[in-house]
């Protein structure tokens, strides 16, 4: 019966976040708002977003709980960013809130590439990476002639939202916590998967276990990245808002509603 209930759980949530993507993402499509940058760039991260929440829900369903946790990390990159970036200050400008929003999301960019261009002064020197090296110079110059910078840290990153920062700021933190061990790989994870007993044998498992708050990251993090966007545009969100609400008190009361994929379908 339990495992039913979680299998329910995981549908109606899969069910439900996807509907959320392909809602936005039709809206973006018929709304026909104008060939500018920063809406073919918000297309792109809403696209990104969804892409990485089907591959978490697809390891997840079948119980891969260390690529759900790197998948799990990197979508909240996103969340975190974007929440941040379409969150400046409006004062009743909509021309300079756009410009503003557009400059957040081109700081994006100027610290992946500054990152980018680090780990790639650390490879052999080929010829390759040498010209990858130039033409990332030549971007950095013109984003800095341009006067963007960095991103603020995370710290200061939540501190500038103006809603929700310190619910935000938490489930960020925790998440962060969890899951980089599943992209930075170290012994807190390999000691999970493989050890020693008694000096006499060495035991090992196929996964980690789960912390049973991945579902519930999911859904959380595709509300606000999907509100965040539409907020943008000034499409209401309140029915997407009601679904959370409707199924979050399933989440808490299912927690690690991880089951079966052969009793799960994951629509592409």
């Amino acid at each position: 019966m339990k495992n039913q209930e979680n299998t329910d759980t995981f549908n109606l949530a899969a069910d439900t976040i996807i509907k959320w993507y392909e809602q936005t993402h039709i809206t973006m499509t018929i709304a026909k708002k104008p060939l500018t940058l920063i809406n073919s760039e918000l297309m792109g991260i809403l696209l990104a977003a969804r892409k990485q929440t089907l591959g978490a829900l697809t390891t997840l369903a079948n119980k891969h709980i260390l690529p759900t946790h790197a998948l799990l990390r990197v979508i909240m990159d996103i969340y975190a960013v974007l929440l941040w970036a379409l969150d400046a200050p409006k004062n009743g400008d909509e021309e300079a809130y756009q410009k503003e929003v557009w400059k957040r999301l081109r700081q994006w960019d100027y610290t992946r590439i500054t990152k980018d261009k680090a780990l790639l002064e650390d490879l052999c020197q080929t010829k390759e990476i040498k010209s990858t090296i130039k033409k990332i110079d030549t971007d950095i110059e013109k984003l800095q002639n341009n006067g963007i910078k960095q991103l603020p840290n995370y710290k200061q990153l939540f501190q500038n939202l103006g809603r929700d920062k310190k619910e935000c700021e938490e489930l960020y933190a925790r998440t962060y916590r969890q899951y980089s061990k599943a992209v930075h790989l170290n012994r807190n994870i390999t000691q999970k998967l493989s050890w020693i007993q008694d000096e006499q044998a060495v035991l090992y498992k196929d996964d980690i276990e789960p912390d049973n708050f991945e579902l519930m990251t999911i859904v959380s993090a595709s509300c606000d990245i999907n509100k965040a966007i539409r907020n943008f545009y000034g499409w209401h969100s309140d029915t997407m808002q009601k679904e959370y609400d409707q199924l979050l008190p399933e989440l808490v009361k299912n927690k690690n509603s991880v089951v079966s994929v052969s009793s799960v379908a994951i629509k592409k």
